[in-house]
């Protein structure tokens, strides 16, 4: 079960908007390279964190990328990354969560490998796309800090 291009920038323009009818901080990034949806907070030990949801061309499913860095800019080490998540780590995350070069932006950024993304797709295959994506987000997202709030899963 993957996504089209098409289905994805689908999916976050629907996000996005969903987002400004609720207040939330998702921004929409649109470029040449493609688009992509941005959601950042700084939290209670002032470390920002910053989440970028972008289409894998290869994979064809939604790919979550994100940064963690100190308030002067310094990003936080893979090592300090992992610390952050000790209380939901399982035996795969050093696995999943490893360090490349963003696709759209080209620098470098925290990502939780898609190579499952389709299996976990799979466990919703009758749903709706959006609902697919968000079942995805939510499962993603939650394994690394990033908050969703209820209201997206009201229609």
């Amino acid at each position: 079960m993957t996504l089209t291009l098409e289905e994805f920038n689908q999916c976050i323009s629907d996000l996005y908007e969903q987002s400004q009818q609720i207040h939330d901080r998702w921004q929409l990034q649109k470029t040449s390279k493609g688009s992509y949806l941005v959601y950042s907070f700084v939290d209670q030990d002032h470390l920002k964190h910053e989440f970028h949801i972008v289409y894998s061309e290869s994979y064809a499913v939604p790919v979550l990328y994100f940064n963690v860095s100190r308030l002067d800019g310094s990003l936080l080490s893979l090592d300090d990354v992992w610390q952050l998540f000790t209380h939901r780590k399982t035996s795969k995350m050093y696995e999943t969560i490893t360090q490349q070069e963003h696709s759209i932006l080209h620098r470098p950024f925290f990502v939780l490998h898609p190579c499952h993304t389709e299996n976990v797709l799979k466990q919703v295959a009758n749903q709706p796309i959006k609902k697919k994506f968000l079942f995805w987000l939510s499962i993603y997202g939650q394994s690394v800090g990033l908050p969703l709030s209820v209201h997206y899963a009201i229609d």
